[in-house]
């Protein structure tokens, strides 16, 4: 029997890609008309070099959210003619403009599910209360889980951890994310039902006992389907 469902926090819940757009556009007028020319393709390129994991081809998993935690390499990456002072004031610009963007689907997907199952939250982002409360999306969850070394996903004691916070077996909960690495795979070895969010466009061949949605949308149809 489901009884809690359990939800990464980027590229599940907050749409990096949408945040990262705004903030690029809005920062790039203060950057100096000299460094301008091609600096989003440069951006976009040092932003995958630094946040996307690629395993035999494919991005296994998109780490945006180090953006918060450091912003400067790929600024750095970005601009390698600009002396490393502009870079850190343009990368520290550049944090200050991310913000918190939710995928559409979120809130309705929220608010159906609270009411049949525990809800909960396990991300690797040290962020994860602050994320939620810009979000907007705290009081959705009965326990929020920042995994941290040496315990973090795809570790199957990080989704062990949160089970025990929500006061359930690890066979009694959903893990949904967008990471095949981290969320699926770890979700799976950790005992968890593994929902996997492909708002990309991935289609990855899924291990067996793993679902796949495209929105979240369809995850009150799948649980519904998964509980018989």
């Amino acid at each position: 029997m489901i009884r809690a469902v359990i939800f990464d926090i980027d590229g599940t819940l907050y749409d990096w890609e949408a945040s990262i757009d705004r903030a690029l556009r809005d920062v790039l007028p203060e950057v100096p008309t000299a460094y301008r020319n091609g600096l989003t393709n440069r951006m976009r390129q040092a932003l995958a070099d630094y946040a996307l994991v690629v395993r035999d081809g494919l991005v296994v998993d998109r780490k945006y959210w180090l953006l918060m935690v450091d912003p400067v390499p790929p600024w750095r990456a970005a601009l390698p003619d600009a002396d490393s002072e502009l870079a850190q004031r343009v990368a520290q610009r550049f944090q200050s403009l991310l913000d918190a963007v939710p995928f559409a689907d979120v809130p309705p997907a929220l608010e159906a599910l609270r009411a049949e199952y525990t809800l909960g939250v396990l991300s690797n982002s040290p962020r994860s209360e602050e994320t939620l409360t810009r979000l907007k999306f705290r009081h959705y969850f009965d326990a929020v889980v920042a995994a941290s070394e040496p315990w973090r996903k795809p570790h199957p004691e990080a989704f062990r951890r949160a089970c025990r916070a929500l006061g359930i077996a690890p066979p009694e909960a959903v893990y949904v994310g967008d990471s095949l690495a981290n969320d699926v795979e770890g979700a799976l070895g950790a005992g968890l039902i593994p929902v996997w969010v492909d708002r990309y466009g991935d289609d990855y061949a899924l291990p067996e006992g793993a679902h796949r949605i495209t929105s979240l949308e369809g995850l009150p149809a799948l649980l519904a389907e998964l509980t018989g």
